[in-house]
């Protein structure tokens, strides 16, 4: 069983036994519903990603007390973004805890003309809020070395200058089926010269999808329409697939570099 992982609030205090700086979340978490005692261990990433195995030697909701145990490697993640249209009730919080799962470093949510959901600028914060704590137990479930973005809400035309500045941009569009020549998430990486070290976002469409303009707008900049298979996906399912693919062949080129 994976040791429970927590993100601190600051460096650790050297290695002898001290406080755990942890979040009063945090603290009721590990003595209320983990109900840790001393003894156990846990993992703790400080907030450069330094991940290290600490012994627990005192546990309460007040403060947790341990001594450092040894490191934690950090694992090599690549750089990839999911940039994901808005969609209702907890289809976006099921796609930003499992793209982050997979190991996306950032979530742009987009307002595209589609979208179901219309967010007012007073809404905004209040969602990404919400987003960004589904982020974080996303990250401490599946080990992260550290919280993933998740920005506040955007149009396509504000995100389309900070996308540009990426090395490659891909977009999946359900239409790209119809078309025989459309290339799978592989084929535009090896096209597009991609390596293991190159930022690469990827594009997916609310319920409705994007409309031809947008996609038109995002060809503009260099992105790559490719699909994700013969099957037409919600866009929750989506957003985790279409990331999870450019993931896996991420680390396929992070392989090959390494031979």
């Amino acid at each position: 069983m994976a040791r429970p992982r927590f993100f601190l609030t600051a460096p650790p205090r050297g290695r002898t036994v001290a406080r755990v700086p942890l979040t009063p979340e945090d603290l009721r978490h590990a003595a209320d519903s983990l109900r840790l005692r001393p003894g156990e261990e846990i993992v703790g990433v400080d907030p450069r990603g330094n991940a290290a195995v600490y012994v627990l030697t005192s546990v309460h909701r007040e403060g947790v007390e341990a001594r450092w145990e040894a490191d934690v490697e950090r694992p090599w993640e690549p750089d990839v973004t999911l940039v994901l249209g808005i969609a209702k009730g907890a289809k976006f919080d099921d796609a930003v805890e499992g793209a982050i799962e997979v190991g996306v470093r950032a979530v742009w949510p987009v307002m595209l003309t589609r979208d179901i959901v219309k967010l007012e600028a007073r809404k905004r914060e209040a969602r990404a809020e919400r987003w960004r704590r589904v982020a974080l137990a996303a990250a401490k479930q599946s080990q992260r070395a550290f919280v993933p973005e998740v920005a506040e809400p955007a149009t396509l035309r504000d995100l389309l200058p900070m996308l540009a500045g990426l090395d490659v941009v891909l977009v999946a569009w359900e239409e790209a089926l119809s078309h025989p020549e459309a290339p799978t998430v592989g084929g535009a990486l090896r096209a597009a010269g991609a390596s293991a070290d190159s930022s690469v976002a990827v594009v997916v469409g609310s319920e409705g999808g994007l409309t031809g303009a947008e996609v038109a707008s995002l060809r503009e900049i260099g992105a790559i329409a490719v699909t994700l298979g013969p099957t037409i996906l919600r866009t929750e399912t989506a957003g985790v697939v279409a990331p999870a693919l450019v993931i896996a062949e991420m680390h396929e080129l992070h392989r090959g570099e390494d031979r």
